[in-house]
């Protein structure tokens, strides 16, 4: 098969390999007063990314990825607390993601280790502007129906180019704003808006990296700010069948002109949708059967006409996690990527996975 980094690249083969993988986490909690909890997180992991470096693409990204040789480092320090029996505050100090202090709108699809096999299909990428960041989530609960969250993040600099800014004026942030309603048991509707700026030193990722490379960098690696808004949607026909949707549009605007061709206040429009369906307790209690189809982040208009995408890249996807005990659950399953980096010139790229998950 091949495919194309982008809509002028030219196609490169790819060979179909397999890889062993891991990832070990060990979760530390502690609590002072009996309602708030300190999570300290150690984790090693070894898993090659299936981004633009190995695929041509981030659409083919697993759930979780990354490798640092399996040497242990602290992932995630966060401490949660009530400030009233409504409100919830999260104080992140690193790994801090905002759809972890939050509902996404997935449920059975959005947990890493347990959940849906691609990247893309945990949940709308709205929620990755967070970027395992150092910041806070404020949730508060007016009655059983409605919810309001807000959270700001900033963004780690890439290891390669660090940068030692913090967001508050010209680093790389996220600023998020969320309304949920559920008027049934059965039915909870959300509306999310986030508003980022990225710092070049920190890498630009306007997508989450889960869409094309023009979807991730629409005007190329410079200093650029974006409004996201997000509409998601989840219904439960009854206690063992779960539908889901969301889509997701970016308005990304560049903040400098040193790159050939980009003038300041350019813009670019990027759309992303999915649906979801999830069946609990399929062949035995705790297992889960899901299906997932969507396209990822694509950039419809760009003032930078040859950073747009002239195709349509689909994503389907369906997994079966098989709980064989409380500790133990086997995931095989796998996903396609038609038009890959929303290029029909491009090879369909198929992605098969078995996920081991122990819980202790």
């Amino acid at each position: 098969m091949a495919v194309a980094s982008g809509s002028t690249a030219s196609k490169r083969n790819l060979d179909v390999n397999t890889i062993f993988a891991n990832r070990l986490r060990l979760n530390l909690y502690t609590s002072f007063t009996g309602k708030d909890r300190l999570q300290t997180r150690l984790q090693a992991i070894n898993i090659t990314p299936f981004s633009t470096a190995v695929t041509g693409t981030n659409m083919t990204r697993l759930a979780f990825d990354g490798n640092n040789n399996n040497n242990d480092f602290l992932q995630k320090l966060e401490y949660r607390f009530p400030l009233s029996s409504q409100a919830v505050v999260y104080l992140s100090a690193t790994g801090g993601e905002f759809n972890d202090n939050m509902f996404n709108f997935n449920p059975g699809f959005d947990p890493s280790g347990n959940g849906a096999l691609s990247r893309f299909g945990r949940f709308n990428p709205i929620y990755r502007e967070s970027a395992e960041g150092t910041g806070a989530t404020f949730n508060y609960s007016f009655n059983k129906a409605l919810t309001l969250s807000l959270g700001y993040m900033t963004r780690p600099s890439v290891a390669s180019n660090p940068v030692n800014k913090f967001g508050l004026y010209d680093g790389s942030y996220a600023a998020l704003a969320q309304l949920a309603f559920q008027p049934t048991n059965n039915l909870n509707l959300g509306f999310t808006y986030v508003h980022s700026y990225y710092n070049p030193a920190g890498g630009v990722q306007v997508s989450g990296t889960t869409g094309s490379v023009f979807a991730n960098q629409p005007f190329g690696n410079i200093a650029t700010s974006a409004n996201h808004y997000g509409l998601q949607a989840n219904f439960r026909l009854n206690p063992t069948i779960s539908l889901s949707g969301w889509v997701g549009y970016t308005i990304a605007i560049a903040e400098d002109s040193t790159t050939t061709n980009v003038t300041r206040g350019d813009n670019a429009e990027i759309w992303n949708w999915a649906v979801t369906l999830g069946l609990s307790d399929v062949g035995s209690e705790g297992s889960f059967l899901g299906f997932i189809f969507g396209m990822p982040p694509k950039v419809t208009s760009n003032d930078i006409n040859t950073r747009k995408d002239k195709d349509t890249s689909y994503h389907l996807e369906a997994f079966y996690r098989y709980r064989l005990n409380d500790n133990i659950a086997i995931t095989p399953g796998g996903f396609v990527i038609f038009n890959p980096e929303h290029n029909s010139s491009n090879n369909n790229i198929y992605v098969g996975s078995v996920r081991i998950t122990y819980s202790f």
